[in-house]
């Protein structure tokens, strides 16, 4: 699973994040979907699927003139470590594995997945506004120049 963060140019807007799931393979190869918000869009790549979505959300907002992905890469960082990311996989597997056999996780793992799912997202933003004040100073500079 790909997950997206896009920041639409020109508007005012709420962040859209997109995820990109890939389909189980058929004769024709992989296909993969891509989701976010109440628009679907599917593409042999995973590229071609941002692509059909992006064109999704810039005709229905109205704003075509482009969009900015952040591509989280999943991978150990200052904001979310490497130990972070095993340990919640290890609970995700459980939860789901609980969930097949019709179970519920046990409280503590509950609230220790939940506390790890929101650490998660603190850190997707945190990681956003890093690059933002990255691109800001760099805009600056190139100003000044």
């Amino acid at each position: 699973m790909l997950h997206l963060v896009c920041f639409t140019s020109q508007k005012v807007s709420p962040m859209n994040t997109i995820e990109i799931l890939q389909e189980q393979a058929n004769a024709e190869g992989a296909a993969y979907r891509a989701r976010c918000r109440d628009w679907e869009a599917v593409g042999a790549t995973p590229g071609a699927a941002l692509d059909a979505i992006e064109r999704l959300v810039a005709a229905s907002s109205g704003d075509g003139n482009g969009t900015v992905v952040i591509v989280q890469r999943f991978r150990p960082d200052a904001f979310f470590t490497g130990q972070q990311q095993v340990r919640l996989q290890e609970l995700m597997e459980r939860f789901h594995a609980a969930l097949a056999a019709g179970k519920e996780l046990a409280l503590e793992e509950r609230k220790e997945l939940e506390a790890l799912v929101d650490a998660e997202w603190q850190a997707a933003i945190d990681r956003a506004a890093e690059i933002l004040r990255a691109s800001q100073s760099s805009q600056r500079a190139g100003q000044r120049a």
